[in-house]
């Protein structure tokens, strides 16, 4: 005769059964695995907040007599943008100013319109060791007097009164660089998809941090950088740099630190005008030395932040078993990808909304750029080949 089982009284046969008890344990498992994986993501959300906890505009000065300002404007290929930014550096020019448009072999037509415009041009190329930017600033250096030196690039659109308000920010802090990280102006969709590289950027120099003035940073903002010549001449200046596509983070390790500020809403730039190859190459080149050369807990803050925006929303499983809360972590990470962008760069707000292929970008370029420096591989960056692990 076969054995049967009874259910203990008060308990139903289905809560005895193998299928029920496993099903529990499933339940009680996913509940705790949820609220783990939402205590991740909250963290990750909240880093992202505190790593830009607010923006620095470079501060206005009223009207006064200066020292004179030697201004330099690398450019190679820059014709479509070089009559703007001499433009507005001729129209806030006082007695004394000098200013140079180092030409890097452009074959375009950039040195004709920087000097129809009213700059001075110094047409040179690359001496041997020398990257291109580097050796023009350095050219440029070597052909002004002025006692503060200020590289703009050429992508650049400063604002009407930059150069009184850099110098005396420059004056006040002789030993340092000064830099500004424009605002990222952009036009089309990829430019729009790379702007979380742009947030980065600013979260990793750790300038904007809500621990504010109390971190002092190591790094500095190529487009818009100034320095007494004193202590860019004392520290070696573009010569000691020479090799490094990142040279803007060399000098201000040189200098022993940076005072930082940025560009919105005056002083902008468009950084990759000419399609998502361009793009891809350029923050290929530069982003492995940022992450190199980033504090460690901001590094870690930083992919941290990135990978509750890239998971949060699916902890757990979240838009199958708890779409309404899933909705929620969703929305939060898109009003956070609206506001932090904003004050990287223009941000439409479908690309908020849209917010993980951004995200896939940004991974994308980092493992790109991580492969290339293992992989020993050169970038082709204004038709001339970089290594990649020269920042």
């Amino acid at each position: 005769m076969l054995e049967t089982s009874t259910a203990p009284e008060g308990t139903s046969h289905q809560e005895t059964t193998i299928g029920y008890r496993w099903s529990r344990v499933f339940r009680e498992r996913w509940a705790s695995m949820t609220s783990v994986d939402l205590a991740v993501f909250s963290t990750g959300w909240l880093l992202g907040w505190l790593l830009l906890w607010r923006t620095r505009p470079l501060p206005s000065f009223p009207p006064r007599t200066r020292e004179p300002l030697a201004v330099i404007v690398p450019a190679r290929n820059e014709a479509r943008s070089i009559g703007n930014v001499v433009d507005r550096i001729v129209a806030q020019m006082r007695p004394g100013d000098e200013f140079v448009v180092v030409d890097d072999a452009s074959d375009d037509g950039t040195a004709v319109i920087a000097r129809g415009r009213g700059a001075r041009v110094v047409t040179t190329s690359p001496a041997p060791g020398w990257l291109g930017k580097p050796h023009a600033c350095w050219r440029g250096a070597a052909a002004t007097a002025g006692p503060t030196l200020l590289f703009i690039d050429a992508d650049v659109l400063p604002s009407t009164h930059l150069l009184d308000d850099i110098d005396a920010v420059a004056r006040a802090h002789p030993d340092m660089v000064v830099s500004v990280q424009p605002w990222h102006r952009t036009e089309r969709w990829y430019e729009q998809a790379s702007l979380l590289c742009n947030v980065a950027a600013l979260m990793g120099s750790g300038a904007f941090t809500v621990l504010g003035e109390r971190v002092h940073p190591t790094v500095a903002f190529g487009p818009v950088l100034a320095m007494r010549r004193v202590r860019y001449e004392g520290v070696g200046g573009h010569e000691a740099v020479r090799d490094r596509h990142t040279e803007d983070i060399g000098l201000a390790r040189l200098a022993g630190g940076a005072v930082l500020f940025t560009g919105r809403p005056d002083t902008t730039f468009r950084m990759y005008p000419d399609g998502w190859r361009q793009l891809l190459d350029g923050w290929t080149r530069t982003i492995v030395a940022g992450f190199r050369s980033t504090r460690w807990w901001v590094a870690l803050g930083v992919v941290w932040w990135i990978a509750a925006l890239a998971g949060g929303w699916l902890a757990g499983g979240l838009p199958v078993h708890d779409p309404l809360r899933a909705g929620l972590v969703y929305l939060s990470c898109a009003v956070q990808c609206w506001v932090l962008g904003r004050r990287a760069g223009s941000i439409h707000p479908l690309t908020a909304a849209l917010f993980p292929l951004a995200v896939a970008v940004f991974v994308l370029i980092v493992v790109r750029g991580f492969a290339v420096a293992a992989l020993h591989r050169d970038v082709i960056w204004k038709g001339r080949r970089v290594d990649a692990r020269s920042g």
